[in-house]
């Protein structure tokens, strides 16, 4: 999913004149590496924190920044983390970067790092947090969610490519 960035970033740039190639792959890395930022500060917080206090969203201090993990590396631990962080970092920044290529010449800078930011830090948490975390609203392993069964998500396709764009 990593690697999907570096094709989002070829195909954007072989879509664009060639006066925009430059922007178009800084905007990719930027895209990136914002979204890991954020992802860190608050992304894995929202979707994947605590919500005994509200099934829309992770909430607790000690569940932003990986603050209260444990990294060692059992499974049965919370070691588990910083893979469980770099897969769902890669969702996100691919969720973000979907919308790069329609807004591709179209769009400043910094209004699209904007948006990268919102997404990633704020809306593909909530929306990951309702559909995958177990205590989500309209997660299938919730048992009162409010769907028939809950949502089964396969690989993404509904809350990266939905959130995305």
């Amino acid at each position: 999913v990593f690697f999907m960035q570096c094709g989002f970033a070829m195909v954007e740039a072989g879509t664009v004149r060639a006066k925009n190639t430059k922007n178009i792959l800084i905007k990719n890395l930027l895209d990136a590496c914002i979204g890991a930022l954020i992802w860190f500060a608050t992304g894995m917080g929202i979707a994947f924190g605590d919500s005994t206090d509200s099934p829309y969203f992770g909430t607790g201090v000690g569940n932003y920044a990986l603050h209260s993990r444990d990294w060692s590396a059992s499974y049965t631990s919370e070691g588990y983390d910083w893979a469980t962080w770099f897969f769902q970092f890669t969702f996100a920044a691919t969720a973000a970067t979907i919308v790069s290529g329609g807004v591709a010449e179209r769009c400043a800078l910094s209004a699209y790092l904007a948006y990268s930011v919102a997404l990633t830090g704020f809306v593909y948490p909530v929306v990951v947090h309702l559909v995958w975390d177990s205590e989500g609203l309209l997660s299938a392993f919730n048992s009162g969610s409010p769907v028939l069964g809950g949502v089964i998500d396969f690989a993404g396709s509904g809350v990266v490519d939905m959130t995305g764009g």
